[in-house]
């Protein structure tokens, strides 16, 4: 059984530290535990010290404020791709106060197969009462703030059975409960979707809520267990942040899941909030009508531009039947001298389907690698896109299987990328086995290209070519045999295009590159072997062509692709080209 523990910080290094430090009195036993700290973008070195004081957390930088739900989602696609059957949601301004949270929550979900999501008994956290004054020296630790609820459909919004009362046992069963708490719950993957990142803060629990009820799962609290909240330290009680928020969202909410009644009551209060108002919460109204959702017009909860990463690199690797390539390609990777730096550096490797999976192979670099299994072969695309999701580092390296890495190629790729300040894609120089140069640089493919490299032999117009000279040059496609990406284009541009099986995807990707403005330049100092078509040979001829053919379809739309066939066909017959060599269309 594996129990993901998921939280969230957003310049919140004192309570994250704080929080990850009672993680201690947890008592894992009987499952794996993997704790994953997303980090929002944050500007008070949070990550280095976070890093530094619990290197065995996994950080994942997601580059940019992505609000509550957006930052929960990319730990929940983490926690997913490494296989977690249960997704622990705390805030960082929590602290765990039982030893057997966990297992005691878990023993509810498993108690009824209709159960999807729990939460515990949740205080304020002493010193954080809302009434201070209202209780004895005795009491403070004991003072309720969640014991499970309801909802107020007539007012939207969440009522806390409970609080501020002081726990003397009354609500101490374990009960059907109407709402759970985004403070702290733990969800069967059964039930997970994602957080409505409309929402960005405040109410995507709710409509969390509403959609697992609405799929027949039921919400538990447990209330013989419990946690500690610092309430409110994330955004702060009646800040503008929590006015703009919680004013837009409830909009939202109301006007997708409430009555008739209801959603009259809401638009007539939102008119009394735009003239008489704080001015977040005008604002809050004016964006619900103009229809801007997520992170929304509210400045000061933008992100800093100095985004920490607990690593520099994260190589990616997809074996599909070639073990014995993937074992060379790791062993060129920890070779001394190639420019593979464990304290910052990490290796993913997926083997894509159960067809010669490559972990007994590699069992000797297990320890040293973050490994990965699917059942079945998910094509290129989305074997590389979940290297992408699970990986940690500021530069995402793309390699295939059948790559060899040579001396000091890590180095010079990281070094020029830091050139660029991350702001271009790079690929190295590509030598077949008996160290004749090969062909990895190209043109995005056109009709016109093609007319130019068939009749006119301009060489590189169409096909592959290998550019000349020592020093980076730009070029406009590069294969993805070997493929660095900084992590701040990737949230530019996105991931690989799932649209097909195999091939193309390099091609589309570059395209999509040029739209964004983003450069791409090859490396000739950064040198790799390149075993061509390790992975694909093992398809089949038949059944590659058939890939090659709908990813060409894909990537050029029906009527393109007709036509460029046939400039091609001709190209063949009665062009001066006599052995083409493109790798992206074939007759």
């Amino acid at each position: 059984m594996k129990i993901a523990i998921i939280t969230l910080n957003y310049s919140g290094k004192k309570d994250t530290i704080e929080f990850l430090e009672s993680l201690k009195r947890l008592q894992a036993k009987g499952y794996r535990q993997q704790v994953i700290v997303v980090d929002n973008a944050s500007s008070d070195g949070s990550v280095s010290a976070i890093h530094k004081a619990f290197p065995e957390v996994n950080i994942v930088q997601t580059g940019q404020n992505l609000g509550f739900a957006g930052g929960y989602n990319k730990g929940i696609d983490y926690a997913q791709i490494w296989g977690a059957d249960y997704f622990l949601l705390v805030n960082n301004d929590c602290l765990i106060k039982d030893t057997n949270l966990v297992t005691d929550l878990v023993n509810t979900l498993e108690s009824d197969s209709k159960i999807g999501l729990v939460s515990p008994k949740i205080y304020f956290a002493p010193g954080f009462e809302f009434h201070k004054d209202r209780y004895k020296k005795e009491e403070i630790g004991k003072v309720l703030w969640f014991a499970g609820g309801k909802f107020d459909w007539d007012n939207i919004g969440n009522i806390h059975r409970g609080i501020d009362e002081v726990d003397k046992g009354q609500y101490d069963a374990v009960e059907e409960t109407e709402i759970f708490s985004g403070a702290c719950v733990m969800i069967k993957k059964e039930v997970l979707g994602g957080l409505d990142e409309r929402y960005f803060l405040y109410f995507e629990d709710s409509d969390f809520n509403k959609r697992a009820k609405n799929a027949e799962f039921k919400v538990y609290y447990n209330g013989k267990t419990s946690i500690y909240h610092k309430v409110s330290q994330s955004t702060g009680i009646g800040s503008p942040i929590t006015d703009y928020y919680h004013t837009r969202n409830r909009l939202i909410f109301g006007m997708k899941y409430g009555r008739d009644r209801t959603k009259f009551a809401l638009l007539r209060e939102a008119l009394k909030l735009f003239i008489f108002g704080r001015p977040a919460q005008r604002k809050g109204v004016l964006d619900f009508y103009l229809g801007i959702t997520g992170q929304g017009n509210l400045a000061s909860h933008s992100s800093s531009g100095n985004v920490e990463y607990p690593l520099k690199l994260s190589i990616g690797i997809v074996n599909y039947n070639t073990a014995d390539l993937t074992k060379k390609l790791l062993e060129s990777i920890f070779k001394q001298g190639s420019g593979f730096d464990p304290k910052n550096m990490e290796v993913i490797v997926l083997d894509n389907g159960q067809i010669d999976p490559c972990k007994e192979a590699i069992k000797e670099f297990l320890p040293k690698i973050k490994y990965l299994q699917n059942q079945d072969n998910e094509g290129f695309s989305k074997g590389y896109n979940k290297t992408i999701k699970y990986s940690l580092g500021e530069y995402y390296l793309m390699l295939n299987s059948d790559i060899k890495v040579l001396k000091d190629s890590l180095t010079e790729l990281v070094k020029t990328e830091d050139e660029f300040k991350g702001k271009a894609v790079l690929g190295g120089k590509l030598f077949f086995e008996d160290m004749s140069e090969q062909d990895s640089v190209f043109h995005l493919p056109t009709i016109f290209g093609a007319f130019k490299e068939y009749f006119l032999l301009k060489k590189g117009a169409y096909f592959m070519y290998a550019p000349q000279g020592e020093k980076p040059s730009k070029v406009e496609g590069l294969v993805m045999a070997c493929f660095m990406i900084p992590r701040k284009i990737i949230n530019k541009v996105g991931l690989l295009d799932e649209g097909t099986f195999i091939f193309f995807e390099d091609i589309e990707y570059c395209r999509r590159l040029k739209q964004f403005g983003v450069l791409i330049y090859f490396v000739p100092a950064s040198q790799f072997i390149h075993y061509h078509g390790g992975s694909t040979s093992k398809i089949g001829q038949q059944k590659a062509y058939e890939h090659l053919s709908k990813a060409a379809e894909h990537y050029h739309g029906k009527a393109y692709y007709i036509l460029l066939s046939i400039v091609l066909r001709l190209g063949q017959k009665f062009g001066r080209v006599q052995t083409p060599r493109a790798r992206w269309m074939k007759s």
